[in-house]
């Protein structure tokens, strides 16, 4: 009787991460910046990034100043389009990630809220200082 209930139990879990999974959406950065290491390399891509209230902060390499990151700001008030950072650099504003699935989606459109306050994406192009 007690694997029939773990069994099932086991069974209404998975449906239902399945069920809540599939109309999630997420506020996500830029997966790169317009800032080019160089034709061969490409963009400067997402190192990390930082969520508070309703604001994101996306950061990329810099490739004008070795070492240090550039910030891209976008805000729910200001319907997601760039609130801080270089325009020249920073993309004009964030994107949707359906279904909340890859490491650049800090921002959970359905609850609505930070899906954490920070987190780390370290893709191509994102350690290249």
């Amino acid at each position: 009787m007690a694997r029939l209930v773990l069994a099932a139990a086991l069974i209404i879990s998975h449906l239902l991460t399945i069920s809540t999974g599939v109309n999630a959406n997420c506020e996500a950065c830029p997966n790169c910046d317009w800032e080019v290491y160089s034709p061969t390399a490409g963009d400067a891509c997402l190192n990390y990034w930082t969520c508070s209230g309703d604001t994101i902060t996306c950061y990329y390499p810099s490739v004008a100043n070795p070492g240090t990151y550039t910030g891209c700001s976008y805000s729910a008030s200001a319907s997601w389009t760039l609130t801080a950072g270089p325009t020249d650099v920073c993309m004009s504003e964030a994107g949707v990630n359906s279904k909340c699935e890859p490491p650049n989606n800090p921002y959970n459109l359905g609850i609505p809220g930070c899906t954490a306050s920070y987190g780390y994406d370290g893709g191509v192009n994102s350690g290249l200082l």
